[in-house]
């Protein structure tokens, strides 16, 4: 038997990356946008988390279960892998192992961080070559590997532009459940579990008939084919051409909406109306893996009993969802008049909203219906996102999947929007929302958070004074707003106020300390006294523009906001100088700003009607248990922690201490507070990653032990 010419073999992602891939000049440019980064790590954190506990020891993640990324298609010339198909998947593969070794020596694993080095790049005569060796990237490479900021010049190319952003979305994206204790098994599972299969073309001209024949001929059946094949196979012969057409007339509608995958949408229905969730189910899994065989095994318990509900499964439950879903993806794609929060919500990553809203709707509801609960859905998980946030529970909206997992059960039975906007009420704590606002700050783990906080905040006022709502400008990829600090980096101009460094920190990544403004003012003006920027600020968005004295005079439009608002002597001018006072003064006007946004009565969830059964008396908890097994709050249940324990980052005691809460999260010295121990010890440390239980120590007998003895010890008990 002779050998095939085409050599079709699977790499592991260690194996991979020892080829140096470069481009053939008729690649298109390296596209992946924001959603595709978020859909990868999303997949791998969830197929990681699946096989991981904290009980395991490294040997154990070989017997994890594998991932498969899909094909690629390559040709080798001298020793170099071109490629014809995968750039996309590759070149996002090698940006995340740069960001994984960066997070692997801030935790001082230095031999994994090595082991990376090797597969990211090589050095030869003093020279480092990237695996994916491209000219124009290098610098940009470098930079990353390197760890050292990067300019972006205004003649780099598409590529190299959407490389740089990408690569701020993994830093900001990656998964908080992977940067502590589970950092390293992460490592050892995406270099040795997941992989790839490469088809090695015979040259340039066979790669690209190979990537023509892939692409445009011999198709194989999608899951949504099959399910369309089993649904009108166990139909009525007479309705098959009828029931046909609603499918064609459905999934028309679907992919009319840029981005959105008819799988996708048939995988989120099931989740949302027919999965059980909860710890012992496996539906999430299957549904994810094989929906329609999923379907075929659970057809009695999902209706389908007999043709006519076979038929009735097609137009009157898959047909009228796919029109409210195709309405949502579209108002994620940019703010629409009552779906704002649809938009906002995917802004922050929050992709189970649509699950949410899903289980929330009635196949027989109608266009109206469907955008009134859509509606409630969608203010509350922003209202909810932004309360975590505050509170220390929720830094990406990622985590956010395990609010929506409880809530799912809830909203299912909820047949009006009365009583959905009831169900939803008695979700969120009684009192004060925010009561952590006096203390946020900007972080290193929350940059793109408090861009978000503060373009709703600034957009909010600017809408108030009657200008036009720019807060997808704002919040745009496109249009480069940054963070812009009103105390410059110069630690000696405010030295007679703060006294320490720490202080002057503190102070001046308040909240209330911040802006936004556009990056081109931001990078002109954001090194100057604040005397000399208030002039610039005058001309600025009305948050800025506030500061200045000029902006309070002769100016109806804004009086009146501010009496509308509240804010009457709440927003006030610092003509002389922005003090400790000042900036304490604008913390609570930004929470009186926020109070007025996500105001529970303004977006139709009032606390007022919610039975007193029902009414939270406490923000939710942390979610980590569903995770690392334990987290701090089932240690506290059980008694072997108590409210007020003293926390001591390392061996020796020091100052940088931190406390456990009555509701389990920890509040450090500099009153920041975290739904847990690595995002805790991350920000003491001023890194991105912290491995929470081994790092923080608590006293016993009067010795210091790594917390983590106590959480083994819980879980070798059975609890």
């Amino acid at each position: 038997m002779s050998n095939s010419p085409i050599d079709g073999r699977g790499y592991t992602i260690e194996q991979l990356f020892g080829h140096r891939f470069r481009l053939d000049p008729y690649q298109r440019e390296y596209t992946w946008s924001t959603d595709d980064v978020r859909r990868l790590l999303h997949d791998l954190k969830r197929r990681f988390l699946h096989s991981w506990s904290p009980e395991h020891t490294r040997e154990s993640v070989g017997r994890y279960s594998p991932y498969f990324l899909g094909p690629y298609v390559f040709y080798q010339s001298d020793g170099i892998s071109f490629l014809v198909d995968g750039q996309q998947r590759v070149t996002t593969l090698h940006l995340l192992l740069i960001h994984v070794r960066r997070l692997l020596i801030e935790q001082e694993h230095q031999l994994e961080a090595d082991q990376l080095g090797r597969l990211i790049s090589s050095v030869q005569y003093g020279r480092r070559t990237f695996a994916v060796d491209i000219a124009e990237r290098a610098p940009l490479l470098e930079a990353l590997f390197e760890a050292k900021t990067y300019e972006l010049s205004s003649e780099e190319n598409p590529s190299v532009r959407n490389l740089w952003a990408r690569s701020r979305d993994i830093e900001e994206e990656f998964p908080t459940e992977l940067l502590g204790d589970a950092l390293p098994y992460f490592h050892d599972w995406l270099l040795s579990r997941v992989g790839l299969v490469g088809i090695e073309a015979l040259d340039r001209a066979n790669g690209w008939e190979i990537f023509e024949t892939m692409n445009d001929r011999g198709t194989r059946l999608s899951p949504v084919d099959l399910l369309k094949s089993y649904l009108l196979a166990e139909s009525d012969p007479d309705q098959r051409d009828s029931l046909n057409a609603s499918w064609r007339q459905m999934l028309t509608g679907l992919v009319a909406v840029e981005n959105v995958i008819p799988a996708e949408f048939v995988k989120t229905l099931l989740l949302a109306r027919h999965a059980t969730i909860d710890d012992n189910s496996t539906d999430i899994q299957q549904i994810e893996a094989s929906f329609h065989e999923w379907i075929r095994n659970n057809s009695r318990r999902i209706g389908l009993t007999g043709r006519a509900e076979f038929a009735r499964f097609i137009t009157s439950e898959l047909k009228p969802l796919a029109e409210g879903f195709a309405m949502l993806r579209r108002a994620a794609m940019h703010p629409k008049p009552g779906l704002e929060s649809v938009y906002y919500n995917e802004v922050n990553g929050i992709s189970d909203q649509y699950r949410l809203i899903l289980a929330a709707l009635e196949p027989d509801d109608g266009t109206s219906v469907q955008k009134e609960k859509s509606k409630l859905v969608a203010d509350f998980l922003d209202l909810f996102f932004v309360h975590q946030l505050i509170g220390g529970y929720a830094p990406q909206g990622a985590d956010m999947g395990a609010v929506v997992d409880n809530l799912v059960p809830l909203v299912r039975p909820c047949r009006s929007t009365d009583q959905l906007a009831r169900t939803l009420a008695a979700e969120l704590p009684a009192g004060d929302l925010f009561p952590d606002f006096g203390k946020y700050r900007l972080r290193a783990d929350n940059r793109r958070q408090v861009r978000y906080l503060l373009a709703r905040l600034t957009s909010f006022a600017e809408v108030g004074v009657g200008e036009p709502n720019r807060v997808h400008e704002y919040l745009s990829e496109t249009k480069p707003y940054q963070v812009e600090h009103i105390w410059a980096v110069h630690f000696e101009r405010y030295k007679d106020l703060v006294k320490t460094r720490d202080r002057f920190e503190e102070i001046r990544n308040r909240l209330g300390g911040l802006l936004l403004l556009h990056q081109s003012d931001n990078a002109s003006y954001g090194d100057d006294p604040y005397v000399e920027k208030l002039e610039h600020y005058q001309r600025q968005n009305i948050l800025a523009a506030a500061l200045h004295p000029t902006t309070h005079k002769r100016n109806p439009r804004f009086q009146k906001f501010l009496k509308e608002a509240g804010l009457q002597g709440k927003m006030r001018p610092y003509p002389n100088d922005f003090t400790v006072e000042a900036n304490e003064d604008r913390q609570q006007l930004y929470k009186l700003l926020a109070e007025a946004i996500w105001s529970p009565e303004r977006l139709g969830l009032s606390r007022k009607n919610v039975l007193p059964a029902q009414r939270k008396s406490a923000p939710t908890r942390s979610t980590t248990r569903a995770y690392y097994g334990v987290g701090i709050s089932q240690l506290m249940e059980y008694g072997i922690l108590k409210p007020g324990t003293r926390l001591n980052p390392g061996k020796r005691p020091t100052t940088s201490f931190a406390e456990i809460l009555t509701d389990g999260r920890i509040r450090t010295h500099d009153g920041q507070v975290f739904s847990a121990l690595s995002p805790a010890g991350a920000h003491v440390r001023g890194t991105k990653a912290s491995p929470g239980w081994d790092f923080w120590h608590i006293e016993q007998d009067g010795k210091l032990a790594p917390i983590k003895v106590l959480r083994d010890e819980f879980l070798k008990a059975g609890r």
